[in-house]
């Protein structure tokens, strides 16, 4: 009954405890909530802590130093990540998961998944929506309280796209496959037009199922579009392919009159980034 609720969008102030409940990470009974908090965040406190104290081999170095690199490449509030403490939390997340998790490690496009679960967290302290956070008046043990609950929903949530992110992502190359198919079947003279022109479906898809059109969209509509992502639970990359496919017919008609070059200019610079929340609030609904 959440899952319904939420993923037609989440009030602003519920959206933190929403998300955490959606995940898992805290119980439904309340009177739970404190205790199965404090062991997590500990828990996840010497899990970075150790990282700091031990010594890290070659590749895990490689490793750090490509979060680090990726960092000021973020899209997603990306504002936020001018923040030293941000970035920092960000880094230490992605990082530590990366490291307890080889087989998919860390993967260019985690950094934008990850970040709207920290700025949602941070928000809560001041009861604020995401855009509207002062990073200057959240504390140190509030940074580290967000962060503990930001690796721990983060861990979760990837875990349903698992295979996105293994050696590969072959997940994400079967997902491109079936956008293709879902594409010839819905819109033949679309998908014959985008052929001709030598546009395929990796030229676009492979980022959109990467960062799951965080990228895409304007930063006020990331809270909307991770309330559906987060309550379709196990089923997100199959909505995510359908989501795909609503983008393209969305634009079928332009499309259809364009070249390869405009095509992909098209696709680099969607509409979508100057859409507002109240048009994306019905577009997840057409698939």
């Amino acid at each position: 009954e959440l899952r319904q609720l939420i993923w037609t969008g989440c009030p602003s102030i519920l959206r933190p405890v929403c998300w955490k409940l959606l995940m898992g990470y805290i119980p439904l009974n309340a009177d739970r909530r404190k205790i199965s908090l404090g062991r997590k965040r500990i828990k996840y406190t010497h899990l970075a802590e150790k990282l700091d104290n031990d010594i890290l081999g070659s590749d895990d170095l490689v490793l750090l130093h490509q979060i680090q690199i990726d960092l000021p490449r973020t899209v997603v509030y990306r504002e936020f990540l001018e923040h030293a403490e941000i970035r920092l939390a960000v880094q230490r997340v992605l990082f530590t998961r990366a490291l307890r998790n080889p087989t998919s490690s860390y993967v260019q496009g985690m950094n934008e998944l990850m970040v709207p679960f920290l700025i949602a967290f941070l928000a809560e302290f001041q009861a604020v929506p995401p855009l509207e956070l002062d990073v200057s008046e959240i504390t140190t043990s509030q940074f580290h309280v967000a962060e503990a609950d930001s690796y721990w929903c983060f861990c979760k949530f990837l875990g349903v796209m698992q295979n996105h992110y293994t050696f590969g992502q072959p997940g994400i190359q079967e997902s491109c496959f079936k956008v293709k198919e879902l594409l010839k079947r819905a819109d033949s003279e679309l998908y014959e037009h985008l052929t001709n022109e030598g546009v395929d479906v990796l030229h676009f898809a492979f980022r959109w199922l990467n960062c799951l059109f965080l990228r895409e969209f304007p930063a006020k509509c990331i809270p909307r579009l991770m309330d559906t992502y987060l309550a379709e639970g196990d089923d997100l990359p199959h909505f995510i392919e359908h989501f795909c496919l609503v983008i393209l017919l969305k634009w079928s008609a332009q499309f259809k009159e364009m070249t390869f070059q405009s095509i992909v200019s098209f696709i680099q610079n969607p509409p979508t980034k100057r859409w507002t929340v109240s048009e994306v609030r019905y577009f997840p609904q057409m698939h």
